[in-house]
């Protein structure tokens, strides 16, 4: 089929391609680009041509790849993303030709895509590991309890649940086993609270215990037999390798003046230890 296309045809095909093309030679010298490569850096051709990988731009060497999707900042448009490959024309593979593919609107729609994911997770109800309510949930289950306190004067208190080794212990047992961890306190959690009272998972170091008509002393009361359970709690490898769990408490009432926001950090004050990072998969 190419043998019946003419010379000035196939260079009108070359030249016109929405795909970027430019020729290197043994030395990996740049030696003719098309226009829409030129287009596409915002460059003009003898800018490029004589160019090598170790002699171009900073910005612009990824260009020369051998497969990749590579980002190059320009003056009008930073952040533009390329998918590069690179064919031998010959058999010694004197020459090659480099195909410079634009993807920077694929690129656009991935990180769309990954926003929505995030906004859809950030919705959901519950919490994939425990099945508890997660942060969002929790929150909402405790602001009507806040304003009933407000409105009526009942005892309200939380328990903020910290697991403070959660990342060293990933790191000896595996995230398999860590995950198996977490709903082994999240079982235990909910054997050691009354029906009124309501659970959360709301990262993943930490629980949140809404205590309705609890007093402060009945709150410590609680806080000290979730310690001694905790220390029972061991899954996999934990028990031969004596590795144990760290728990920390913040304890809070509520009192006049609080909304969810103060509540919370209130209880978060109480905490002992520093936050831990959060926990990688």
């Amino acid at each position: 089929m190419l043998e019946q296309l003419d010379k000035q045809t196939l260079q009108h095909i070359i030249e016109t391609s929405p795909i970027g093309l430019f020729l290197t030679d043994k030395q990996g010298k740049v030696n003719w680009l098309n226009p829409t490569l030129a287009h596409l850096l915002e460059t003009q051709p003898e800018d490029f041509i004589g160019q090598s990988e170790q002699s171009v731009a900073e910005g612009l060497k990824a260009l020369f790849s051998e497969q990749g999707v590579v980002r190059i900042d320009s003056e009008t448009e930073p952040g533009k993303h390329f998918i590069c490959t690179k064919q031998p024309l010959d058999a010694d593979a004197a020459t090659h030709i480099h195909f410079v593919h634009d993807a920077s609107s694929m690129h656009a729609l991935f990180q769309e895509r990954d926003e929505l994911k995030n906004i859809i997770e950030e919705m959901k109800a519950i919490d994939p590991v425990t099945g508890m309510p997660n942060y969002r949930a929790i929150l909402n289950a405790l602001e009507p309890q806040v304003s009933r306190s407000r409105r009526y004067g009942n005892v309200l208190s939380v328990i903020i649940v910290q697991l403070t080794n959660l990342n060293e212990l990933q790191k000896e047992i595996g995230e398999n086993q860590l995950n198996e961890l977490i709903v082994a306190c999240s079982h235990m959690l909910n054997d050691q609270v009354r029906w009124a009272d309501m659970i959360g998972h709301i990262n993943d170091h930490e629980f949140l215990l809404i205590l309705p008509e609890t007093s402060e002393q009945d709150t410590h009361k609680l806080k000290d037999i979730l310690s001694e359970r905790f220390t029972s709690i061991k899954v996999g490898d934990m028990a031969e390798n004596n590795m144990k769990l760290n728990i920390d408490f913040g304890l809070a009432q509520w009192d006049k003046g609080m909304d969810v926001p103060l509540f919370i950090q209130t209880a978060r004050d109480m905490l002992e230890e520093t936050p831990p990072e959060k926990a990688t998969a």
